[in-house]
């Protein structure tokens, strides 16, 4: 089964000295006491105030917007790395695509785009067709029906060397929490102030309260016509409920406001369970480009199994996949890549 987962203090010290010589001793002289001194001590610097929450997610968010329309015309290469294990957390197999990633945005409908994956290399060997294979997919794409049809496809064609695993939109959207029409069902705390890479960050930390219409597990419904996450997860027959949410952590810049890191988990909890079990879980990283934006480094997504132990409420989660996404120093590209732009 393929499943898919679309988302000083300074101290002065005064001395006196003087010099005596011998000679006759004058006549006293009344003694006049030094005028008092009055010593003022340096005003305090105030501390500066906190930024409150508020501000630093809505401030995020609209980086996230910023990104979002930049990134729309930036290209790279991307390395991708499926690892599967078996069932004692051994390492299996493994496979490394390598690939021109370029955004595709659809000309039916610009408010539509995806990921666009031309492969050129499977485990360190060529792709002898890619270049051809490029020309017929875009071709194709215009004579495709509707935008969501042209975008299935690019995607079929990016991830036809993915084995279990379907990823996409990890590149394209930017912690999807933030999101103003999905921040209602999250609660956000800040834990504090870190430094990455000699950058001031703040440490966001989110948990989902209830459940959204933009975080969708396993639902073959319509999807919203919003920002949203989907998921796909194989449960145990035994469970009904599961109680699926999302958690994690943002690091976003002080200076910026704009995504350093950011952590996400999709737990369940069945009834029975004591506490929620990690079925997946993604870290994304990342780092400065020539383009005013920072553009993905790194994308490490880990997928578990639940197992049900005895065929009853006993569930564990195995560590199953892990699709590893390494990027270089995103460029900006001259041209829009959109269907009937590549030709024989």
């Amino acid at each position: 089964m393929t499943r898919k987962i679309f988302f000083i203090a300074a101290v002065f010290v005064f001395g006196i000295s003087g010099a005596f010589a011998q000679r006759p001793r004058p006549a006293p002289k009344p003694r006049v006491s030094p005028a008092p001194q009055t010593i003022v001590s340096p005003t305090p610097t105030p501390a500066p105030t906190p930024v409150p929450l508020e501000t630093i997610v809505s401030e995020a968010e609209r980086q996230t917007q910023n990104y979002r329309q930049e990134f729309n015309n930036l290209l790279g290469d991307e390395t991708k790395t499926f690892e599967a294990f078996d069932k004692n957390g051994k390492s299996k197999k493994q496979i490394v695509v390598e690939s021109n990633f370029i955004v595709y945005q659809s000309p039916k409908d610009e408010n539509q785009v995806t990921e666009y994956r031309n492969v050129v290399k499977v485990d360190g060997k060529s792709v002898g067709d890619s270049d051809k294979r490029a020309s017929d997919l875009f071709e194709n794409l215009a004579k495709s029906g509707s935008a969501r049809q042209e975008l299935e496809n690019v995607q079929k064609e990016s991830s036809r060397y993915d084995k279990t695993l379907d990823l996409s939109g990890f590149t394209l959207f930017q912690v999807p929490v933030l999101a103003e029409h999905v921040r209602p069902s999250f609660d956000f705390t800040l834990n504090g102030e870190e430094n990455i890479d000699g950058n001031d960050v703040y440490v966001v930390s989110y948990q989902q309260k209830s459940r959204s219409p933009f975080v969708i597990l396993n639902d073959d419904q319509p999807k919203p016509d919003k920002l949203f996450l989907s998921f796909e997860v194989e449960l145990p027959k035994t469970v009904k409920e599961p109680n699926a949410l999302l958690r994690g952590k943002i690091w976003i810049d002080k200076a910026t406001y704009q995504i350093r890191r950011e952590r996400r988990e999709l737990t369940v909890q069945p009834e029975g369970s004591t506490a929620p079990l990690v079925v997946n879980e993604t870290e994304l990283e990342y780092q400065p480009s020539a383009v005013g934006i920072l553009t993905p480094k790194r994308i490490v997504f880990t997928d578990y199994n639940l197992k049900s132990k005895d065929k009853g409420a006993n569930i564990s989660a195995v560590l199953d996949t892990k699709a590893t996404f390494v990027y270089t120093k995103f460029t900006k590209s001259d041209v829009e890549v959109k269907s009937g732009d590549i030709k024989n």
